[in-house]
């Protein structure tokens, strides 16, 4: 694969994370009571959790497209380039689903101007809470494969295996959970720099041969 296809796979990385920051402090109510509070700003929140985490799940779609592609040119169609490509495409589209449950009340309070729907907001915020839990054992299992396929073929500088370090965090989303979206937006933005950076294609296609 071409060097200039893996750069802006990497900067697509980088747009993906920073794409993600604004849901981030958004934030989410997560216990009783907060979602009156939560609610009042139905359109900022629908932007800050709706249109613009779009930019991330696109970005960051074909940012795993390209980051796998690259993997699979180093170390061929193993276990763990298949584990990094099923893991990604979990935390997108579990992400996806996510974002979708936790704006489903503030988008119906402003298309059906009906503010009475906020009382059933609790089982969506719920359902996105647990979501983005279960997002995170993918994108665990894609920074574990990405930093077992970089440490085995040097893809990347061979110290950028340590970022898999990130995956602990991430799996222990369901009791740290801002913390470890934090970590995995890092490592996306991290490890979509050196993807910008890496040097030309010749390296990459003899790294697996």
């Amino acid at each position: 694969m071409g060097s200039g296809t893996i750069r802006v796979g990497g900067a697509l990385g980088i747009c993906s994370a920073i794409a993600a920051v604004p849901a981030y402090t958004a934030g989410s109510p997560e216990a009783a009571g907060d979602e009156q509070a939560y609610f009042d700003s139905a359109s900022s929140l629908l932007t800050t959790n709706g249109a613009i985490p779009l930019l991330h799940l696109v970005f960051g779609l074909l940012f795993v497209a390209v980051l796998v592609s690259m993997l699979r040119s180093a170390a061929g169609p193993t276990g763990a380039v298949y584990a990094a490509l099923i893991g990604g495409a979990v935390f997108v589209a579990l992400t996806a689903a996510g974002l979708a449950a936790e704006v489903a009340v503030p988008a119906a309070t402003l298309q059906f101007a009906d503010a009475t729907v906020v009382q059933y907001s609790q089982p969506f915020l719920g359902l996105a809470v647990w979501l983005y839990h279960y997002s995170h054992i993918g994108s665990a299992a894609l920074i574990v494969a990405t930093g077992y396929i970089v440490w085995r073929t040097a893809v990347l500088p061979k110290w950028s295996a340590a970022l898999a370090v990130l995956a602990v965090p991430a799996l222990l989303h369901t009791w740290i959970g801002l913390t470890g979206a934090y970590c995995v937006i890092a490592w996306m933005a991290l490890t979509g720099l050196l993807m910008l950076a890496i040097p030309p294609v010749v390296r990459v296609e003899s790294v697996g041969a």
